[in-house]
């Protein structure tokens, strides 16, 4: 497969992994409330006053971006590995990455309580899960593996 189609493929695979996270995070308390938080922090704005549309942006196009840097990985790491592994290794890192991230250096500078914060975070935790399995799941299927 090409260069440009296994990007094209992943940063697909990235954008359907944000857009299966809505499913979670459309259920759960605090489902969105990272999305909120990401947006507030590019924007430096406080969370109350970051927009619906601006949230969803942000949400996507890190889902797309994560995608794509998947892509890269893949390009790098196939012709050693193969795709399986040139797909789920990096999958992997990037989704512990995304968790910790978020968790443990954006969300504490939200100014939640702890209860909130600590809520948000194991919300966060699962929904992350759920886009590094889509992400993969994807990837694979649409590189043909």
């Amino acid at each position: 497969m090409s260069t440009v189609t296994t990007l094209v493929v992943c940063a697909a695979a990235g954008l359907a992994g944000a857009l299966v996270m809505d499913v979670p995070m459309a259920l759960l308390s605090e489902g969105f409330t990272p999305a909120w938080v990401a947006a507030s922090k590019l924007q430096r704005k406080p969370v109350d006053e970051v927009s619906a549309l601006a949230a969803q942006l942000v949400h996507h196009a890190t889902g797309l971006v994560g995608g794509l840097g998947l892509g890269v990985a893949v390009v790098a790491l196939e012709p050693r590995l193969g795709t399986w592994a040139a797909v789920v290794l990096p999958a992997t890192v990037f989704t512990v990455f995304i968790m910790n991230f978020f968790g443990f250096v954006v969300l504490p500078t939200a100014g939640f309580d702890d209860d909130r914060r600590e809520t948000t975070l194991l919300q966060w935790l699962f929904s992350a899960v759920v886009y590094g399995v889509t992400l993969t799941a994807v990837a694979l299927f649409g590189l043909g593996a």
